[in-house]
């Protein structure tokens, strides 16, 4: 009976589609294809919104994933054998995005109107009183009784790392409750008094509209003799994760430009040049976190190397103690790397586009250029990186004498394989960097790199003499979108028409049983994935639509991490949706 609805909705959702946006812009025929990709999307859009509705009537929460068998929500099973179906609206902000996106490209309220009803209920509804959104990685709500339910012991804490909300749309729908969420997320996770900063924040911490009211210190990071930075040792288990740093950062920047008030902004500022003045000074590598942990356990628990809580000191430290100085866990180049020189970078260059936050591009570009000089390799024709520390000791090849934190005993450090989320940051710091030079040797790199993945030869800087693969098999929205990106800025079609073969190959492997799914046989269809909203990009722009009117892709980081029953049924694990769930296949 779902099959038959599923097929009806598809019909249905075809003739829309085909009496309202088959056209032509001023220089680009909209075609057939282009037609099928944006039925596809508009499918997908019906069948998550209409099973999404369909489990619980009570209320407008969707679930973080479906399954595509079933129509069901993704359910977490805790050790306990509870079942239980969630929501979780921070890990669904591109699928936010695409809504919005979709009402764009086919001039209809209808799905922007959808996120609206989604998110009033939730921001009516599952703000805590302290100002927090009940949502983030150990925290979510549950479609059964629609109260919060927690993954992480009785009391959860509030999480937030790279998920990057969508704020101007959450600004629309509530404005107090956006700008007090903006503001308690800042009191909750950094700590005023000593700088340090908490990726986990309490629901129990009073809100301050005044928070920003404290003057900014001295910078945490101060230069030894030799210009190096100095990691101070001294938190106390609460580190400053670049990946949490984004999210503070990007609220902040929003509420200065949404307020008119540039204190927020100071501070998002000040946070950020910790991790630049910790970056290293010869290769220009930065950090993914600008302190380490003072020893705050016992030395009966420390000298277990396997015990891995961070109070027993830097884990790094402790584990590669054969490299000196360096081995701190802020300096590792080969584990985090998505975090710093993704989304991080990702995250910057929003901020400098939208706040003027210029400084940002430079050190955007110094970050990643470095990263390429010396981590970057290519091996048997696929990019990969050299497991390094960020002042360009290569660990490749060690052999780790004991258990710790970054792995087992006798693991052998191996290169690790780049995956093509590197391609928007690297060509959006091209795009933002002013001088040509500057421009160039990063072209160079991106050049190299979009080669290796298929793609063909992008030509020269500016969009001159592209030979670019036109049957590229890649079915990837990284890809997607830096296609996409390069059309929009060189107006060179070649580009164009790749974009589209890749957003073919998106739905030919990715379209199945009404959904979007990693692969054919993967069971359930997650809302944060980012295909949908990079086939929308592609519309607009063979549409003539500015990208500036679409919703931007910032991450797709979402998670929830707590305990559960492992997979085998009797295990208690205590894991991640990526790993526990959304690898599940339809033979499970």
């Amino acid at each position: 009976m779902k099959k038959l609805l599923i097929i009806l909705l598809l019909i249905t959702s075809s003739l829309w589609v085909s009496s309202n946006v088959i056209g032509k812009t001023d220089s680009i025929i909209y075609t057939e294809q282009d037609y099928n990709r944006l039925s596809s999307v508009i499918h997908y859009v019906e069948n998550v919104l209409k099973y999404g509705h369909e489990y619980n009537e009570d209320t407008n929460l969707l679930p973080d994933a479906i399954n595509t068998l079933t129509g069901e929500p993704a359910k977490w099973v805790f050790p306990n054998r509870a079942s239980v179906p969630y929501a979780n609206l921070a890990n669904q902000q591109n699928f936010f995005r695409t809504l919005v996106a979709l009402s764009k490209v086919t001039n209809s309220d209808k799905y922007k109107n959808e996120a609206v009803g989604i998110l009033e209920e939730f921001m009516d509804n599952y703000q805590s009183d302290n100002g927090l959104f009940q949502w983030g990685g150990h925290r979510a709500i549950n479609l059964d009784t629609l109260e919060v339910q927690s993954f992480e012991g009785p009391n959860g804490p509030h999480e937030l790392k790279n998920m990057m909300p969508y704020y101007e749309l959450m600004l629309e729908v509530n404005e107090e409750a956006t700008l007090k969420f903006m503001r308690q997320l800042w009191t909750a996770h950094f700590y005023w008094d000593s700088t340090d900063m908490n990726r986990h924040g309490s629901y129990s911490t009073a809100y301050n509209v005044n928070v920003f009211g404290q003057t900014i210190p001295l910078d945490v990071i101060q230069m030894d003799e030799n210009n190096n930075p100095i990691i101070p040792a001294d938190s106390p288990g609460l580190l400053p994760f670049v990946n949490s740093a984004t999210d503070l950062a990007y609220a902040a920047f929003t509420l200065s430009n949404h307020t008119s008030d540039p204190v927020p902004a100071d501070w998002a500022k000040y946070l950020m040049r910790q991790y630049n003045l910790a970056s290293n000074p010869v290769t220009g590598m930065t950090v993914y976190q600008y302190k380490s942990t003072l020893v705050t356990k016992s030395q009966i628990e420390c000298a277990d190397p396997a015990y891995t809580n961070s109070g027993c000191g830097d884990r790094v430290a402790r584990q590669f103690r054969d490299f000196g100085e360096i081995a701190r866990e802020a300096n590792v180049a080969w584990k985090n790397t998505q975090a710093v020189y993704v989304d991080n970078i990702l995250m910057l260059l929003e901020a400098a586009d939208k706040y003027g936050v210029t400084e940002f591009v430079d050190w955007a570009r110094t970050y990643i250029e470095g990263y390429l000089k010396y981590a970057y390799i290519r091996v048997d024709g696929r990019n990969k990186i050299i497991p390094m520390f960020i002042d360009g000791t290569v660990t490749y090849g060690y052999i780790v004498p004991e258990v710790g934190y970054f792995g087992p005993s006798k693991m052998r450090l191996d290169y690790v394989d780049m995956p093509t989320t590197y391609l928007l940051p690297i060509l959006r710091t091209i795009l933002q960097t002013i001088d040509k030079e500057n421009q160039q040797d990063l072209w160079g790199y991106f050049r190299d790199i979009v080669y290796t993945f298929g793609l063909g030869d992008i030509g020269e800087l500016g969009g001159a003499k592209p030979n670019l693969n036109l049957d590229t098999s890649i079915d990837d929205p990284y890809a997607l979108m830096a296609m996409v990106e390069l059309y929009d800025y060189t107006k060179n079609e070649a580009y164009l028409e790749v974009a589209r073969t890749i957003g073919n190959n998106i739905v030919e492997a990715k379209f199945h049983r009404g959904f979007f799914v990693e692969s054919e046989v993967m069971l359930y269809s997650r809302l944060d994935q980012p295909d949908t909203l990079a086939l929308l990009t592609l519309d607009a722009v063979i549409r003539g639509i500015s990208l500036d009117e679409m919703p931007f892709y910032l991450a797709d980081s979402g998670y929830i991490h707590g305990y559960l029953l492992s997979n085998d049924g009797v295990v208690e694990d205590r894991s991640y949706t990526q790993n526990m769930v959304y690898t599940k296949t339809i033979y499970d």
